[in-house]
């Protein structure tokens, strides 16, 4: 009997863990493969004109050039300037995150009517740009996006994978539904693109990717391609609140203030009167959209739902008073039907085994715990005779059990010489 009870414990337990074992599996497994798919920018060949890695961007380099147009790769912010100031060029910005876009934004530091590609730029790069413009929403896999505006370049290119972060602004120029969005800024016009496949060696040749990347980046003759992939720029570190005087300690160098082009020294949000963040935002949060923790909790939620609603079965029944008499009689068959139903034949006959040995051991009085051999001794029989009558016979079918059944009243009716009910 115990081992029985410990083997439906467990068998409940793993009704309960199983489910969120799947979930806990699925989720993991989704996660790992999302991160070994996502490429970082800090990879060497991450949209690198020279790489011919499926990230790479040599195959966009390779159109631009046969365009005519001149790609120059530059791996710090501050050559690339120095690069833009040697006639009309494109900026193409694609590590947004380690560029030092406080640097390339600064007044005065390009030349009029530059033109400025950024490729999916996260709002923590563009609360380093004066830009005004927010990241309205992101998606966790790029997904394709109509043009859905006039502009010659996007309406040539049609359909493109840049749904992976939307962009929103007033007076500024959107296609793709915000993934795509051109703003003139300084003198200049920045233009954002929701997700890098277009310019991707293994997504370039996909729907209208290649249109698009290429109509961007060939719009004045040369293109200056900021090819970095280390973080150029150490985030700042607060000074603390109780020391408004004094020198603030780290053990990071802190960058002087630039001079803008008019010799005046300009102003470092880093520094100045802007409010510091009193902490820094958890990168685990960050790391994926809200809309994965929003599925995440969804799920959790639903699971919990379904234990509450299964409660009911993870429990050992609760025997309740009967709210009216019933008659033995009608108590009986109704058991009987259940067990017959069940063809659960060594438990009914158990029962009426049970019930004939507690009536024998009263009868004959003897103590609760005496045998079966106890019980045959005491009334004068075979032990033999008595031990299979009220143990060892097994049915297989309801015939023999309905014979056994018999035989046990008949061995209380002859030991008793009661004739009435033998329960």
């Amino acid at each position: 009997m115990t081992t029985a009870v410990k083997v439906r414990r467990s068998r409940r337990w793993l009704r309960v863990a199983i489910p969120f074992a799947v979930l806990f599996a699925v989720i993991t497994g989704t996660l790992v493969v999302h991160a070994i798919e996502r490429p970082d920018q800090d990879d060497a060949a991450y949209l690198s004109p020279v790489s011919q890695d499926g990230i790479g961007s040599a195959v966009l380099a390779g159109e631009l050039r046969e365009r005519g147009v001149t790609v120059i790769r530059e791996t710090s912010s501050e050559t690339a300037l120095s690069a833009m100031r040697g006639g009309a060029a494109t900026l193409l910005v694609t590590t947004p995150e380690l560029a030092d876009l406080d640097q390339l934004t600064a007044p005065g530091a390009l030349p009029a009517g530059t033109r400025i590609v950024v490729v999916g730029p996260d709002p923590s790069a563009i609360a380093r740009t004066n830009w005004p413009v927010e990241v309205t929403r992101e998606r966790w896999a790029t997904g394709l996006v109509a043009p859905a505006c006039t502009d010659p370049i996007a309406h040539a290119a049609g359909t493109a994978a840049v749904g992976g972060r939307w962009y929103g602004t007033s007076g500024a120029a959107t296609c793709y539904d915000g993934a795509v969005l051109s703003l003139g800024w300084g003198g200049s016009t920045v233009t954002m693109v929701g997700a890098p496949d277009p310019f991707r060696n293994d997504r370039i040749t996909e729907h209208g990717n290649r249109a698009l990347a290429v109509g961007l980046l060939s719009q004045n003759p040369r293109v200056v391609w900021l090819d970095v992939h280390h973080r150029e720029v150490q985030p700042q570190v607060s000074p603390s609140p109780t020391t408004e005087t004094a020198e603030p300690r780290t053990t990071r160098p802190t960058r002087e203030p630039r001079e803008s082009s008019t010799g005046q020294p300009r102003d470092d949000p880093a520094r100045g009167e802007q409010p510091q963040s009193q902490s820094e935002p958890d990168p685990l949060a960050e790391a994926f959209p809200p809309a994965v923790w929003a599925s995440v909790a969804l799920l959790a939620i639903a699971l919990l739902a379904v234990a509450i609603a299964a409660a009911r079965r993870l429990g050992t029944p609760v025997a309740e008073p009967l709210p009216s008499r019933v008659p033995s009689n009608e108590t009986m068959l109704g058991h009987a039907r259940l067990y017959q139903r069940a063809h659960a034949r060594d438990e009914s006959l158990g029962i009426l085994r049970a019930a004939a040995q507690r009536r024998l051991v009263a009868h004959l009085g003897l103590p609760p715990g005496a045998t079966i051999a106890d019980i045959a001794e005491a009334a004068g029989y075979e032990v033999a005779d008595v031990q299979e009558i009220l143990a060892d016979f097994l049915p297989e079918n309801d015939a023999e059990l309905v014979s056994a059944a018999n035989a046990v009243q008949n061995l209380v009716r002859e030991i008793t010489g009661f004739e009435g009910d033998q329960s």
